[in-house]
């Protein structure tokens, strides 16, 4: 279905998909949308991205899974953790 014309600029009208939340699945998500050319729009309660990490912010937070847990996404991304439960700086 193709999308409404917007101004430049301007966000578009309609979109294919709409993700809830900017954690990194919603951003995965969002990454992955449009790699298949298709329109998102993530909407999230908090003022910036992040989930958790957005939300859990001082000193010595770390993930409370092993990092390798998240490799197949990772490695995508192009980033591989250092550690064995990434930190949250």
């Amino acid at each position: 279905m193709p999308v409404p014309q917007s101004a430049p600029g301007e966000a578009p009208a309609s979109y294919d998909v709409v993700v809830v939340g900017a954690g990194f699945a919603g951003m995965y998500m969002l990454h992955k949308l449009r790699g298949l050319g298709m329109t998102a729009r993530v909407y999230e309660q908090g003022s910036g991205v992040g989930g958790t990490w957005y939300w859990n912010r001082y000193p010595g937070a770390a993930c409370d899974i092993e990092s390798y847990i998240y490799l197949p996404l990772l490695e995508e991304t192009g980033y591989l953790p250092s550690e064995k439960y990434a930190r949250g700086e």
